[in-house]
């Protein structure tokens, strides 16, 4: 009797973890982990264990989503004691570093008053010497500049850190990314490997095609006693994919929030934002990993944001992935490489594009845009609006630009003509900066300043003056983040009373009263340039 060959179940997730926190871009670049560890993680903890029943009430306040507040019942206060514990012994050097760093920019910003910076560099914290330059800005302003793959290559990057949680999902719910550690569950299996091993691309191949149970226990190191446990993990059966056809016109097919796949009519494939749903039983308006194609050419990201650069889905795809294109970074503390990031978890080709850089395949041309906001006035330099051309086709995928300036959409109708097809985010409410940004900065931000500067795109207005001055005949409003399998990361409302479904409400129908095709996106599209 032949052996029985299993596949990866279609709903069970792989979800990456660094130091039991849900894995995202900033816990991996080195500078941003040591400062996220030291004033977002331990902080949050603490928090928790002071005061386990307001955690608990808070997360129950739909007002309140996406705060600062964990979401687990008070009976496992206990292990978030000892996580705490944990952490302070081994993550010691990662703490310290990212407490050195907020001390040298205070430091900084108290003592130097335009003079000549030198003196400070002898006055820095040990652990950070030789990995920041002291710097002002043309106006003045003191800032530090991380030298960031000496901290990849040097030992401040912890890969020892990194492992995985594998396990069914029945529905899209999972606790907020952000705020809410990952604890052991007798329905979980570990992985505990760091992101760059080849263990991720078995998982991710598992899915189409089956191996062993000896092979798979091997591959994945799973212990006798967890043996049922990874069996209830595995089907013998296949899940049915898609036929791939020839294409005599471009066409592109949207997986929700801003992850959009186009294939060009020879057969480039260029997937953007990937952020890629879990397979739901009865659910229907989703596209799953199941849904891509073997081959991607290009995968290509618009900003360092956790709703678009989900390590999750890049580790379920890199096995199919030949390149990976982003925009180029800044190098300070809050702007961290995306190319050495992406290098660091084991994509082996990855291109950086400068604004209005392009690179070229077959009938295929993509080029870095700026755009403007969505980053509470930082600056933030790795973000990019990309447009693609295929043939005589068009498409600008504006992801979360926030139309501050419509002088800019001018410029660019000036230089590439007319673009055909737009797709704009329309988050305009935004948290405000410190949300993200917080665990950088070397203070506290006035409550005032702090609300004035969002993490928010365009609204309605702002929206039409870029499809305007695009001269667009199609439009689609997309990474709005409200998909449920988006809301353990986005905590957006996705409510159609919210001010985003309003405003993008409004855009849509002022464009079908101007004769331009408008739709706001949301699950899953397929559709082909005409």
């Amino acid at each position: 009797m032949a052996a029985c060959h299993y596949f990866l179940r279609p709903d069970v997730v792989v979800e990456p973890l660094i130091s039991r926190w849900y894995a995202w871009s900033h816990m991996v670049s080195p500078a941003t982990a040591c400062l996220n560890i030291a004033y977002r993680y331990l902080p949050l903890m603490e928090s928790f264990i002071s005061a386990p029943s307001a955690h608990v009430a808070a997360c129950n306040d739909p007002k309140l989503r996406g705060g600062p507040f964990v979401d687990l019942p008070v009976s496992r206060a206990q292990e978030i004691t000892e996580l705490i514990s944990t952490s302070k012994h081994e993550l010691t050097e990662m703490i310290q570093f990212g407490s050195d760093l907020r001390g040298a920019l205070r430091l900084l910003m108290k003592n130097a008053d335009g003079h000549s910076i030198e003196k400070f560099y002898q006055e820095a914290p040990e652990s950070i010497k030789g990995y920041v330059e002291l710097t002002y800005s043309l106006a003045g302003s003191p800032d530090i500049k991380v030298f960031e793959a000496l901290l990849y290559a040097k030992g401040v990057h912890r890969p020892d850190t990194q492992s995985a949680l594998m396990y069914q999902v029945k529905d899209d719910s999972r606790p907020f990314a952000m705020s809410t550690p990952r604890l052991p569950s007798p329905s979980a299996l570990e992985i505990n490997q760091p992101f760059s091993s080849e263990v991720y691309d078995f998982l991710a191949e598992l899915r189409a095609a089956p191996k062993s149970l000896d092979e798979i226990t091997q591959a994945l190191s799973v212990p006798e006693e967890k043996i049922e446990l990874l069996l209830s993990l595995l089907t013998e059966h296949p899940t049915q994919r898609p036929i791939r056809q020839a294409l005599n016109k471009t066409r592109w097919r949207y997986f929700g929030h801003a992850c959009v796949l186009v294939d060009t009519p020879s057969g480039v494939t260029i997937l953007l934002d990937p952020f890629v749903a879990y397979h739901r039983e009865g659910d229907n308006n989703r596209f799953t990993l199941n849904d891509l194609p073997d081959h991607l050419d290009f995968v290509v990201l618009t900003h360092n944001h956790a709703d678009h650069v989900s390590i999750e889905t890049l580790l379920a795809i890199r096995h199919k992935v030949s390149t990976v294109v982003v925009p180029s970074s800044g190098s300070s503390l809050a702007d961290p490489s995306l190319k050495l990031m992406l290098e660091s978890i084991g994509f082996e080709d990855v291109i950086s594009l400068e604004s209005f850089q392009d690179l070229s395949k077959e009938d295929l041309t993509l080029t870095a845009l700026p755009f403007l906001g969505e980053h509470g006035d930082l600056d933030i330099r790795t973000k990019a609006a990309w447009l693609v051309k295929s043939g005589a086709e068009t498409l600008l995928f504006a992801a979360d630009s926030n139309n501050l300036e419509p002088k800019l959409y001018d410029l660019i109708r000036e230089t590439y003509g007319k673009i055909a097809t737009i797709f704009i985010g329309m988050e305009c409410l935004g948290a405000p900066f410190s949300w993200s940004y917080g665990p950088y900065l070397p203070m506290a931000v006035d409550r005032k300043k702090d609300q004035s500067r969002r993490l928010n795109g365009s609204d309605f207005e702002r929206g039409m003056k870029v499809i305007e001055s695009l001269c667009c005949d199609k439009v689609y409003v997309y990474a709005m983040g409200a998909e449920p399998w988006m809301q353990f990361v986005t905590s957006i409302d996705p409510s159609e009373e919210s001010v985003p479904a309003v405003n993008a409400q409004q855009l849509v129908e002022h464009c079908l009263s101007m004769g331009i095709k408008a739709e706001r996106l949301f699950g899953s599209r397929d559709s082909y340039t005409d």
